[in-house]
């Protein structure tokens, strides 16, 4: 058909005519009448509308592909069902604990929890890449599987994924850190948990916390092995927790006889250096000053300077001394870097303790000369005031102090001793004191020992991201789901840490977690959706489709580092789906049998 134009008493009118030959004769089959030019306009519109899509339904697919791959490579599902069998016909403990893991990587923090857990496995790509009925993922079921997992299960599931983690990913464990920390809990006063407790929170709200210990390897900080432990006991204890667990863990997997667990200063005591070297275990700790007694330290400017990454940086020496009675290893060290940390809220600190016993003075002053209306104050209470202001760390030795009785009010005189300034520039900032029983490591392999902590910092601000695999909020309050709860993080933490270090392994840069997640979170596909004027064909075929969303530089970066580019989830087939040509050239793969 084409469109004809006719003009009728002075007005123009549109027709659609079709013409046919009969033979050599061309003449006209058929003639429809449209109407002028309104009506035309309105046909177009109304024609155009019915292929325009009405809406889309995105579904992120990049970070889900990339925790299953690692997931199916480690046999994460396998280890667990082996574990935690169940009767014939009911859903695998596997890949439910797996589900409740991935959900709490990908899902935003304020959905990753149990409830939402079964309608976000329907709408991602999960239900595709691991199919299990959706029943079995109800918040309810769920809270019961976690609440019947027993303390030794729970601890089986980690050796048994630790060993298979060290055995297939070549995972160095010559250097471990150790760290420990807790997790607000917003459980009522009448919570009978032993793990929920009132202790020192590091949030510092006064709220049932939840502690954690965690041993990691300076290999991209992987968790070798966590425990729970309730939130009112002190680091000492939670680091003999440590010791015990690591015992019952070297079954799992082989620990070797020179492995080093770098801890923080808050872990020492006697009895655990004891301990540790009857194993015989090697350790690089933080000694607190007051913990070492007489020792003789030399001032910043005649330290020697470490070499080699340390040259420049770091300065230190290592001598032996006594350590709670037994000859030790100690290294005194000094960090430039840390120095000039320190020295900003030293001298902020510093002026707000001058400027507090300043108006401490004018307020004596004012009350000698009769001129103050509020209650007088005693001898007593201006000491307590000045405790307060001398509060603050190296405050009390900045400022000597004297206070006398005078007529009407005390006097208060202070002064700033140079002396105490530079005692504190050249034996405090920057200087920290490590003890080791690593007789045969220069200073340099000592002090690079104890920053490894650093690791199980940063696992533990991955832990408390909303952004990633968040142990928070914690919405339990019987103690077996709240060890159940730290397992899925911790397996969430594992995955996603693996990720990571495959992309580093591909040489393409992953400085954190959410650096990786990030970006393969936004690589995304989505099914386009047409209205019912649209063609039965058109809807059908947009049904069974998916479109891939557009690929960032970063993003198709990492997705090759993954090996996940050509992956069929991202919707790279789509123009062969619908290409028949392609389709029709596509060589045939011949068959086993052939």
């Amino acid at each position: 058909m084409h469109l004809v134009t006719k003009v009728v008493k002075g007005h123009e009118y549109f027709y659609l005519v079709e013409k046919a030959r009969q033979g050599n004769r061309v003449f006209t089959a058929q003639t429809v009448y449209i109407g002028d030019r309104r009506r035309l306009a309105e046909m177009i519109q109304l024609s155009a509308s019915t292929v325009i899509p009405t809406s889309f339904a995105p579904q992120s697919v990049g970070a889900a592909l990339a925790l299953v791959r690692v997931a199916t490579d480690l046999g994460l599902e396998p280890l667990i069902d082996e574990i935690c069998p169940v009767r014939e016909g009911a859903a695998p403990v596997g890949r439910r604990l797996l589900l409740a893991a991935l959900h709490r990587v990908l899902a935003p923090r304020h959905e990753n929890g149990l409830r939402p857990l079964g309608r976000f496995y329907e709408e991602s790509v999960l239900s595709e890449l691991l199919p299990i009925a959706a029943t079995t993922l109800d918040d309810r079921r769920m809270g019961e599987l976690l609440g019947s997992l027993t303390a030794r299960q729970v601890e089986r599931i980690e050796a048994a994924v630790v060993k298979r983690l060290v055995e297939q990913e070549a995972v160095d464990t010559q250097a471990l850190a150790f760290d420990c920390t807790n997790f607000d809990s917003f459980a009522g006063a009448r919570n009978r948990s032993r793990l929920l407790r009132r202790g020192h929170a590091k949030s510092g709200r006064p709220l049932r916390v939840l502690g954690m210990g965690l041993l990691a390897t300076v290999d991209e900080g992987l968790p070798l092995l966590t425990f729970t432990y309730p939130g009112n006991e002190n680091d000492v204890t939670a680091f003999r927790r440590f010791l015990r667990a690591l015992d019952r863990r070297r079954a799992a997997f082989e620990l070797p006889l020179e492995a080093t667990v770098a801890a923080d200063g808050g872990n020492v005591s006697k009895q655990l250096l004891l301990r540790l070297e009857k194993t015989p275990r090697y350790y690089v700790m933080r000694l607190p000053p007051h913990h070492l007694g007489d020792l003789p330290r030399l001032p910043q400017p005649e330290l020697p300077p470490l070499s080699g990454s340390l040259k420049g940086k770091v300065w230190g020496t290592k001598q032996g001394c006594l350590v709670y009675g037994t000859k030790r290893w100690v290294v005194d060290v000094y960090s430039r870097r840390m120095h000039q940390r320190q020295l900003p809220g030293l001298r902020r600190d510093r002026d707000r303790a001058r400027a507090d016993l300043v108006e401490l003075q004018r307020l004596l002053q004012r009350q000698e000369q009769g001129l103050r209306q509020a209650k007088p104050l005693t001898l007593k209470a201006v000491r307590r005031r000045v405790d307060k202001a001398l509060s603050r760390e190296h405050m009390a030795a900045l400022f000597q102090v004297q206070l006398s009785k005078g007529e009407r009010a005390p006097i208060l005189a202070f002064t700033e001793p140079e002396a105490a300034w530079t005692h504190l520039q050249q034996y405090v900032l920057g200087r920290t004191l490590l003890v080791t029983n690593r007789g045969d490591w220069p200073p340099e392999q000592i002090v690079r020992a104890s920053r490894m902590q650093s690791y199980n910092e940063r696992a533990f601000r991955e832990l408390k991201d909303p952004a990633g695999a968040s142990m928070l909020p914690l919405r339990h309050r019987r103690d077996p789901a709240l060890r159940a709860h730290a397992l899925v993080v911790v397996l969430a933490l594992l995955l996603a840490k693996l990720v990571q270090r495959r992309v580093k392994r591909a040489g393409t840069e992953a400085r954190s977690l959410a650096s990786v997640l990030g970006p393969l979170k936004a690589v995304q596909r989505a099914r386009v959706q047409y209205g019912d004027d649209a063609p039965p064909a058109l809807r059908a075929l947009a049904k069974g489709a998916w479109i891939p969303s557009a690929k960032s530089p970063r993003q198709q970066e990492l997705l090759r580092a993954l090996g996940l580019a050509e992956r069929r989830e991202l919707g790279t087939t789509l123009a062969e789906r619908l290409s028949p040509k392609t389709a029709r050239n596509r060589p045939i793969k011949p068959s086993q049998d052939s």
